[in-house]
């Protein structure tokens, strides 16, 4: 587990067909630990998590990345949250549901970016200037930006609009959920992967 930006841990397992990691994040708020995404805790076990009590929740980005949320919500006694538009089809189950454009704890922002799936959520850390991710943009190759195969995507068109939506944030650091996060010029990065799709 490595601080990646202020008050944001991040931890990781290596998914060795995809050739990078998946990533959960902790982010620090006075109302505890805000929890998005979380995988499997391999290096530091579960002590490490455990060091990050109390929680104020765990967020979960898309219908794909259930990953350790049934863990995490039996551990912990947590519910787990996702968009309503993908709750039905979350392997770990939604206990509360959400529509986009909520505050969290810590002042985040959730903001609506469908496009993967129709449910998609992404997380504005203002206080941190980053942008947590899921499935709109992966870290792969390393300081770059891709996304996944058309195939499996829904709407590719609603995609690239939602990471065009993404650029009205004030963020430098783009922590992504699947691949190796951005953390300095990450808007930039963002920008570039925009205009790439649009031309």
């Amino acid at each position: 587990m490595r601080e990646v930006v202020p008050d944001v841990q991040m931890w990781s397992v290596p998914v060795p067909d995809r050739g990078y990691d998946f990533n959960g994040f902790a982010v620090a708020t006075e109302d505890g630990t805000v929890l998005i995404d979380p995988v499997e805790p391999v290096e530091d076990g579960w002590g490490a998590i455990d060091m990050l009590a109390p929680f104020a929740g765990l967020w979960v980005t898309n219908r794909n990345h259930s990953r350790a949320a049934a863990a995490f919500r039996e551990r912990y006694g947590l519910q787990v949250v996702v968009h309503e538009a993908d709750a039905g089809r979350l392997e770990a189950g939604a206990d509360v549901t959400v529509r986009g454009d909520e505050r969290l704890p810590g002042d985040i922002r959730l903001i609506h970016v469908p496009g993967k799936s129709p449910g998609e959520i992404a997380f504005h850390l203002p206080r941190a200037r980053a942008l947590i991710v899921g499935d709109v943009v992966v870290g792969d190759p390393p300081g770059e930006l891709s996304t996944y195969p058309e195939k499996v995507i829904d709407d590719m068109e609603e995609l690239h609009h939602s990471a065009t939506k993404l650029l009205e944030y004030d963020f430098d650091a783009l922590l992504l959920c699947d691949g190796e996060p951005i953390v300095s010029g990450g808007k930039q990065k963002l920008r570039e992967f925009v205009a790439s799709a649009s031309g």
